[in-house]
């Protein structure tokens, strides 16, 4: 996800963003929070009904959701058993994308549309 000027906010005070030397600098919050150091990225066609749960090992601290096709149905569980409501991720609306601090220990996606391909892609900084 690229950003060109302007400025992006997010979730519980983000705050602006800028582009340097080809790098997104976001600047700092929730200070009481752990900084990522890394990340795992899950990626895929999304089925039309929800698949078992995918288990993130570890918990993440930031979750990135990506789509570009189709409308995707998300479901994230911090426990990795239970699941959270579900929400929709529709890819003309907010660059398709969902970012926010969320620690989750699973995930399941699919099809808003059934018969339709949502691709998807899931960035677990850890």
């Amino acid at each position: 996800m690229a950003i060109a000027g302007g400025a992006y906010f997010g979730y519980r005070g983000l705050g602006a963003a800028g582009v340097l030397v080809g790098r997104l600098q976001l600047s700092l919050w929730e200070m009481e929070g752990k900084i990522p150091t890394g990340n795992v990225t899950y990626d895929g066609n999304a089925l039309d009904n929800y698949p078992l749960i995918t288990v993130l090992r570890p918990a993440s601290e930031l979750l990135l959701i990506q789509t570009w096709d189709e409308s995707l149905a998300v479901m994230l569980s911090q426990d990795g058993v239970t699941y959270q409501d579900e929400f929709e991720i529709h890819p003309d609306k907010n660059w398709g994308s969902w970012f926010h601090r969320y620690s989750a220990k699973g995930f399941t996606v699919k099809n808003m549309t059934p018969g339709a391909t949502a691709r998807y892609q899931i960035v677990a900084f850890i």
